[in-house]
């Protein structure tokens, strides 16, 4: 047992070691769901969310937001706002939103630019409503292709909207071998 361990760590590690190539995956023998991709790209096995995919996106829109003309226009003011809930509009209900949500807010809060206040506070000057959403197609020979949106719109007190910002990503999901 602990030879056939040790040939498969050779087998392996000579794997990795032709990674540096230009395939993005190695087929190892006959097992055809088996491969080494580079970890610094954000490869999907799934048409679905990764945590990844969740950082780039929000990050992308919130500072979308943030460098726009409305918000640079505050200049050295910090306005209080709230950052509402974040709506999921896909049909992934295991979608993380909490974990969007958090990266919003981490991003929001480092750039200095708003106070953020609780969803509770009664005295704001901005709130964000937020939504992400997606639309999936699929092909044949098992091909999928969803794309997701995310969506920040930021209204006044009175509820006057001042700015919509929004982020897309596209996954795909070819045949079901893809090796």
């Amino acid at each position: 047992m602990n030879k056939k361990l040790a040939l498969a760590v050779v087998g392996v590690t000579t794997a990795l070691g032709l990674a540096g190539c230009k395939s993005d995956a190695i087929k190892f023998g006959g097992q055809s769901s088996v491969g080494v991709v580079d970890s610094s790209t954000r490869a999907h096995l799934q048409a679905g969310l990764t945590m990844a995919d969740y950082t780039e996106l929000a990050e992308q829109v919130t500072n979308k937001m943030l460098s726009s003309r409305f918000v640079e226009s505050w200049g050295s003011k910090t306005p209080r706002l709230i950052l509402a809930k974040l709506r999921n509009n896909t049909d992934d209900e295991n979608v993380r939103m909490a974990d969007i949500y958090d990266r919003m807010t981490e991003t929001l809060l480092n750039s200095g630019a708003v106070r953020l206040l609780d969803q509770s506070a009664t005295s704001f000057d901005y709130v964000v409503k937020s939504e992400l959403s997606s639309n999936r197609q699929y092909g044949s020979d098992n091909q999928e292709l969803v794309g997701y949106k995310l969506e920040l719109k930021l209204f006044t007190l009175d509820g006057e909207m001042k700015g919509q910002w929004s982020g897309t990503l596209s996954l795909a999901k070819g045949k079901k071998s893809f090796f």
